[in-house]
């Protein structure tokens, strides 16, 4: 019984190694839209890409925050908007998003403006974070906890919220035109 056993299992084994099995995936366009996934894909390919990155991403984090708590809450979707795409359209740093390695700067541009736009999408974003790069995801959150200055109050609370991780019923309207709201969710490409 055991001798038959031991060829079963190796008869197995080697027809497993002969023929590669073929994962059948859905094809691109039926799998739904998610910013998490997709944000957390262009995060980890960056990581690998370049040992220095998270400490780069960091730095530009600290900058974005700094820089929304000083704005009005207008003037802080601009900035932010113009710093994730660095001059391409949201649209386009979508359609990338998964694909391809952010920089420092558009990473940590998103991921403010996530915290602002979409808090309950946030904490499983930061999550995704502490889980490629232990310790990046906490600091982002002790960044967001300390976040002050003389711009607009409800941006400065909801930041300070977000680093905190309480949860909120609903972000921000972030954006006169709804961009980011769309951008964050399933919906079609702002």
């Amino acid at each position: 019984m055991r001798r038959t056993f031991a060829a079963l299992l190796l008869g197995l084994a080697a027809r497993s190694f002969a023929a590669p099995v073929e994962v059948a995936l859905p094809p691109a366009a039926a799998v739904p839209y998610s910013f998490p996934r997709a944000y957390l894909a262009s995060v980890s390919l960056s990581l690998n890409a370049d040992p220095l990155y998270a400490s780069r991403f960091l730095d530009a984090f600290q900058t974005h925050v700094a820089a929304v708590s000083a704005a009005a809450a207008p003037a802080a979707a601009a900035y932010l908007e113009k710093a994730a795409g660095g001059g391409a359209k949201l649209a386009d740093v979508r359609a990338e998003l998964g694909l391809a390695v952010l920089t420092p700067e558009s990473a940590s541009a998103l991921l403010v403006a996530n915290a602002l736009a979409r808090p309950a999408q946030f904490r499983e974003v930061m999550d995704g974070l502490e889980t490629l790069k232990p310790g990046l995801g906490r600091r982002a959150a002790a960044m967001l906890s300390a976040a002050s200055g003389a711009g607009d109050r409800k941006v400065i609370a909801a930041l300070r919220a977000a680093g905190e991780r309480r949860p909120r019923a609903e972000g921000l309207t972030y954006g006169p035109d709804g961009r980011w709201a769309t951008f964050f969710d399933g919906s079609t490409a702002p």
